[in-house]
C-alpha cells in the first residue's frame, strides 16, 4: 500500500500488515505557523474504502487505513507537533499542514485503522504501519521529503497455491489444515498480514519471509524457497510420518522495522493409493487421495499392462513396481504413469507378487518357481544378493523391515500348498515359517506406528486369503482373522496412518482396517467411483 504526499511529499508505500495500537500525544492540530518553524503542506492521497484487496498494487494504500499521524522530532527533548488527518469517506485527497524547525528534524509518520479527533491524547486504533525519516528543512523553500512507510507484521497466513491435486483441504477445520498427499511437489505461499487481516504488498521494503518445517516434521517434509517468489516455497514431503501428531509448517515474517510474528499450520503427511484393476481385461491403474476421492492421471498413464496382479512402490527410485502376471514380469513407472527408462525386469513365470527392500536396494517378486530377485532397474541385484532363491509356490510377497525392538529385514513368502507363512533373509536363507488357516493371496508389511512399539501395535504382518484377511506379529504369531466375502486380493499398509488397505476384487472396492483388524475404518474404506469405469481392483500399493 502506497500512500503519496506533495509539499513534504510522504510516500507511504506498505501493504498490509499489524501492530498493537499507538500512543502518541494527539493535541489539536494547528494551522498557523509556530514562531521559528517553517508551515507545511503536503497532499495524502488515500484509497477508496471498501476497494478489493485482489485488485491492489503495491501503490495502493491499505484498505483499513483511516488516518494518518506525523509526528516531528517526538524524541527530542523538546518533541515537536503532532497532527493527524482522516481519510476522506469516498476516497481521494486531504491536505496536511505541519510546523516544522529548520534544521534536521525527525519525522514520524503512522497509520491507523480509526479516525482521530482533535480532543484525543492518544492515537486512536491500531497502527497499520509506520516510518521515522530524518530530514534537513530548510525556510523560505520549497521541501520535499520522501518516506516509506513501512506496513507493520502481526500475523501470517500459510496455504497452498490452487489447483494443486496433491493438496487437499480436511473438511471443517479451523484455521485450515491440509494433507500432502504422496511425494509429489506442492508449492505454499506465505503472506504477511497486518493487524486487521490485510496481505501487505510492498515492494520497497518487503518484510523477510520465511518457511520451514516443525521440529517434529524435520526429516519428514522438505520445504525450498521458489527461485524468484519471495512468498513461495516447494513442500515435499521425503518419508513417511511415523508419528501419531500430524506434520506441519512455521512460517515467520519480519517487517523492516523489526515487528515480527510466526504462525504454525498443519500440513500432515499422507499417502496415494494406486489401485490396479484388471478390468474386465482392459487393465487399468487408478490413483486416490487417502478418503477414496481419485486424483487425477494424465491420458496414457500405466500403459502396457495385461494382467496387474501386485504393486509396490520404491522410494528410492520413486517408482511403482507392477507385478503382471499375464506379461509374466515386472514392469516399472513413474508416479504419474510414464514408464520408467532403462527397466527391463527379468521373466518371473506365474509371477504374483513383488516388494521392494530398500535396505539392500532390491527388488524381489514371487513367482511359481520361487523368489527372483533384480536391481531397481532389472538387472544384476546390488550386493551380491542371489538373482532366485527357492521358496516353493510362492504366492505373495512383503519386506519386513528392521525396527527398534525387531531385527528383520526380512522377505515374508507366502506358501500355497502348505498354506504357510515362510521367512528368508535377504539372501534367500530359510529363517523359519507360520502355518496357515488358507493360501494366501497378497502378503504386506507395515512397521508400527510408535517408535517404542507398544504391544498394541504388535500386527504388523498381514495377507489376504480367498475369503479372509489376518493379521500376524512380525514372528508369525497370530493377531487376528476377520472374514472378508468381498473378493480380497491385493493387500498394502499405508505408511503414515499404518493401516492395511485391501483390495476387494469382487465388491469393485478398497477397505481399509485398524491396524489390529479390530473395525474396518470407514474414513479410508472406498467403492471404486462408477466415473471411473473400473473394475475388479486386485493390486494396491502407497506412495508416500
Amino acid at each position: 500500500m502506497r500512500a503519496r504526499v506533495w509539499g513534504l511529499v510522504i510516500a507511504s508505500s506498505f501493504t498490509l500488515s499489524a501492530c498493537a495500537g499507538g500512543n502518541q500525544t494527539i493535541p489539536a492540530a494547528s494551522h498557523a505557523a509556530t514562531k521559528g518553524r517553517v508551515p507545511v503542506a503536503f497532499t495524502m492521497r488515500w484509497a477508496r474504502k471498501g476497494s478489493s484487496q485482489a485488485k491492489r498494487r503495491p501503490a495502493f494504500i491499505s484498505p483499513s487505513a483511516q488516518s494518518v499521524v506525523i509526528e516531528v522530532n517526538p524524541d527530542a527533548a523538546t518533541s515537536g507537533p503532532i497532527t493527524f488527518a482522516n481519510a476522506p469517506a469516498t476516497g481521494g485527497s486531504s491536505t496536511i499542514t505541519i510546523d516544522a524547525p529548520p534544521g534536521n528534524d525527525v519525522f514520524v509518520v503512522s497509520l491507523y485503522d480509526q479516525p482521530q479527533t482533535p480532543t484525543e491524547t492518544t492515537a486512536a486504533g491500531n497502527e497499520l504501519g509506520s516510518v521515522t525519516v530524518a530530514q534537513t528543512i530548510v525556510a523560505d523553500v520549497t521541501n520535499t521529503l520522501s518516506a516509506t512507510v513501512i506496513g507493520a507484521v502481526a500475523s501470517v497466513r500459510i496455504g497452498p497455491l490452487p489447483n494443486q491435486s496433491n493438496v487437499i483441504a480436511e473438511p471443517g477445520t479451523s484455521p485450515a489444515a491440509y494433507e500432502l498427499v504422496g511425494r509429489a511437489a506442492a508449492t505454499f505461499t506465505v503472506a504477511p498480514l497486518d493487524v486487521d487481516g490485510n496481505v501487505i504488498v510492498q515492494s520497497d521494503a518487503p518484510p523477510t519471509i520465511a518457511l520451514a518445517p516443525n521440529v517434529r516434521a524435520i526429516g519428514i517434509l522438505s520445504v525450498t524457497a521458489v527461485s524468484g517468489a519471495t512468498n513461495q516455497f516447494t513442500v515435499q514431503a521425503v518419508a513417511p510420518n511415523t508419528t501419531t501428531y500430524p506434520t506441519s509448517l512455521v512460517a515467520t515474517a519480519v517487517d523492516a522495522n523489526g515487528d515480527s510474528a510466526t504462525s504454525s499450520e498443519i500440513v500432515d503427511v499422507t499417502s496415494a493409493l494406486y489401485v490396479a484393476y484388471a478390468n474386465g481385461g482392459a487393465p487399468a491403474v487408478a490413483r486416490f487421495d487417502p478418503h477414496g476421492a481419485p486424483v487425477p492421471l494424465p491420458t496414457g498413464s500405466f500403459s502396457g499392462l495385461n494382467d496387474p496382479v501386485g504393486l509396490a512402490y520404491d522410494p528410492d527410485d520413486r517408482i511403482i513396481l507392477i507385478a503382471d502376471a499375464g506379461l509374466g514380469k515386472v514392469l516399472a513407472y513413474d508416479e504419474n504413469g510414464g514408464l520408467a527408462a532403462s527397466f527391463a525386469s527379468p521373466a518371473v513365470a506365474d509371477v504374483n507378487g513383488v516388494t521392494y527392500d530398500p535396505n539392500d536396494g532390491n527388488v524381489y517378486v514371487s513367482g511359481s518357481a520361487g523368489v527372483t530377485v533384480f536391481s531397481p532397474s532389472g538387472g544384476t541385484p546390488k550386493g551380491g544378493t542371489p538373482a532366485t532363491f527357492a521358496a516353493p509356490n510362492a504366492h505373495g510377497i512383503a519386506y519386513a523391515a528392521t525396527t527398534p525392538n525387531t531385527a528383520l529385514n526380512q522377505i515374508d513368502v507366502g506358501n500355497t500348498a502348505t498354506p504357510a507363512l515362510a521367512f528368508f533373509t535377504e539372501n534367500g536363507r530359510g529363517q523359519g515359517s507360520a502355518a496357515l488357516t488358507a493360501p494366501p493371496i497378497a502378503v504386506a508389511y507395515g512397521a508400527p506406528l510408535s517408535l517404542d512399539q507398544s504391544p498394541q501395535t504388535t500386527a504388523q504382518l498381514y495377507l489376504t486369503s480367498s475369503a479372509a484377511v489376518a493379521a500376524f506379529d512380525p514372528t508369525g504369531t497370530p493377531v487376528n482373522t476377520v472374514a472378508d466375502p468381498r473378493g480380497p486380493s491385493g493387500i498394502t499398509v499405508d505408511p503414515n496412518s499404518r493401516e492395511p488397505q485391501v483390495a476387494e476384487r469382487s465388491a469393485n472396492a478398497v477397505t481399509a482396517y485398524l491396524f489390529d483388524l479390530s473395525a474396518t475404518d470407514p474414513v479410508r474404506s472406498f467403492s471404486t467411483p462408477s466415473s471411473l469405469g473400473l473394475t475388479q481392483p486386485q493390486g494396491v500399493c502407497d506412495v508416500f
